[in-house]
C-alpha cells in the first residue's frame, strides 16, 4: 500500500513540476531554447521513465502482462539517475534510497542462488499445479514469495501466497493458470511424465527431482495478528483461498501448542468456487485442518462453507447446504464443512457470523476477484459497531 502511495506521489509532483514549468516556458516562447539545455532534456527524460513505470503499473497491464508491468519497473534506474542529473540538490534525497536498494539486492541476489528441495508437483481441475518444498519457513501467515522455475523461464520471478503456517517444514504454494507464465508453469507440468494417482482430477505430473526451483522469500507482514481476536472470517475466491487456509493453520497450530483452557478461536471460512471439483485443490490441508479443530483439548472452532457457482444442479435436487452434496456431474464432495450451490449472501453470512459470536471483534481477511472483495468489504462494514467491531484485511486475486 505505501509503495503505491508513494509511486502515486512521486509521479503527480513530478508531473506537476514538469508540467507548470513546460507550460511558463511555451508562454513565454522559450521551450525551444530551454531544450539546449541538457539539464532540461534529462529531466523530462527522468520524468518520461516515471510515467511509463506508472503507466505499466495500471491493472490492466498487471493481470494481462505482468512481466511488462514487472520488468518497466526497472526505469527507476533511468529516472533516478536523470533526477540525480537534473536536480541541484537530488543526490542528498535520492543517493540514501538508492543505496539501500542496491544493497537488498545484493543480499537477495545471494541468497537466491540456494536451491530449493521439491516433496511433490502436483495438477488439479482447474488449472491448478500446487507445489510442496523444504528450507523455507515464513514468520507470517500470508507471505508471499517470489518463484523461478528455470524449467519454465531462467529470468521471470513471480509472487505467489505461501499456502502453510509459520514455521512448518513443509511449505506449499499453489498456481492457478491465469496469466502468461502460470500458464507456461501448467503447460510444463503437463508436458512431464504422467503418473495418475488413482483420481482423474489430480495427477502427479513430474517428478519432483525434475522441476529446479528458486525461492526468493517469504516476504509481507499484514496489519492483523490473527490470534489476538477470538473470531477470524476468512473469505476467498478460486485459489484466493491461498492465504485463508495459511491464516486457519496458523491460528490451529498456535491453539493446539497453547495449552489454553476454556474458550478460544472461532474461524468461519467461505469459500467460492466454479465448479465444487476445485475444493481438493485444498482438500487434503481442510481434512487436516478440521481434525484438528475437532479435538476436544483444541481450543477452537472450525466452520467451512463452499459456495458452488458455476453450476447448475440437476431439476428436482435439494439446493440447500448439505455436508455431504452431489452436483453437476454427480462429482461428490467428501470433505468437511457444508456445500452451497449459488452465489454466497455475504450480508447474511457476516451477519450470522456476528449473531453466533455476539459481542466478540472479528478479524476478516478478503482474498479472491474484486467484486468479491467489495461486496464482502461492504458486507463487514454494515455488520461492525461498537459490540463488535469487524477488522478487514483484504488481498485481491482473479479466478
Amino acid at each position: 500500500m505505501y509503495h503505491r502511495w508513494t509511486g502515486v506521489a512521486a509521479v503527480t509532483h513530478a508531473s506537476l513540476h514538469f508540467g507548470l514549468t513546460a507550460q511558463q516556458y511555451v508562454r513565454t516562447n522559450q521551450f525551444g531554447i530551454v531544450l539546449e539545455n541538457a539539464r532540461i532534456r534529462v529531466g523530462i527524460m527522468a520524468w518520461a521513465a516515471l510515467a511509463l513505470i506508472f503507466l505499466t503499473s495500471l491493472r490492466i497491464f498487471r493481470r494481462r502482462a505482468f512481466e511488462l508491468f514487472y520488468y518497466t519497473h526497472f526505469a527507476f534506474l533511468v529516472f533516478v539517475a536523470g533526477g540525480l542529473y537534473h536536480a541541484a540538490y537530488g543526490s542528498e534525497f535520492l543517493l540514501p534510497g538508492l543505496i539501500l536498494w542496491v544493497i537488498d539486492r545484493t543480499v537477495r541476489f545471494c541468497y537466491n542462488f540456494r536451491g530449493v528441495p521439491l516433496r511433490s508437483v502436483t495438477q488439479y481441475a482447474g488449472n491448478v499445479t500446487k507445489l510442496k518444498f523444504e528450507g523455507i519457513k515464513t514468520t507470517y501467515p500470508g507471505q508471499i514469495a517470489w518463484i523461478q522455475i528455470l524449467s519454465v523461464s531462467f529470468a521471470n520471478w513471480h509472487p505467489f501466497t505461501i499456502a502453510s503456517a509459520p514455521g512448518d517444514n513443509v511449505g506449499v504454494i499453489a498456481i492457478r493458470a491465469l496469466g502468461g507464465y502460470t500458464k507456461k508453469v501448467q503447460k510444463f507440468a503437463v508436458d512431464g511424465n504422467s503418473t495418475m494417482n488413482g483420481n482423474a482430477d489430480t495427477q502427479q505430473l513430474v517428478m519432483p527431482e525434475q522441476v529446479k526451483m528458486r525461492i526468493d522469500g517469504p516476504y509481507g507482514v499484514g496489519q492483523i495478528q490473527w490470534t489476538r481476536y477470538p473470531v477470524v472470517a476468512l473469505v476467498a475466491g478460486g485459489i484466493g483461498i491461498t492465504p485463508a487456509i495459511s491464516i486457519a493453520s496458523h491460528i490451529i497450530k498456535n491453539a493446539t501448542s497453547s495449552g489454553r483452557v476454556g474458550p478460544g478461536w472461532h474461524i468461519h471460512l467461505l469459500w467460492s468456487l466454479s465448479d465444487i471439483k476445485h475444493a481438493r485443490w485444498f482438500d487434503e490441508e481442510l481434512r487436516s485442518l478440521a481434525m484438528l479443530a475437532s479435538r476436544s483439548n483444541t481450543p477452537v472452532s472450525l466452520d467451512i462453507s463452499i459456495y458452488v457457482t458455476g453450476r447448475k444442479l440437476p431439476a428436482g435436487a435439494i439446493t440447500n447446504c448439505h455436508e455431504e452434496h452431489e452436483i453437476g456431474d454427480l462429482t461428490k464432495y467428501e470433505g468437511p464443512g457444508e456445500v452451497c450451490q449459488g452465489r454466497p449472501n455475504l450480508m447474511q453470512w457476516f451477519q450470522h457470523v456476528k449473531w453466533v459470536r455476539a459481542g466478540l471483534d472479528v478479524a476478516v481477511n478478503l482474498c479472491g476477484p474484486r467484486s468479491l472483495i467489495d461486496d464482502a468489504r461492504r458486507a463487514a462494514a454494515h455488520v461492525s459497531s461498537k459490540d463488535g467491531l469487524f477488522y478487514v484485511q483484504e488481498e485481491e486475486f482473479e479466478f
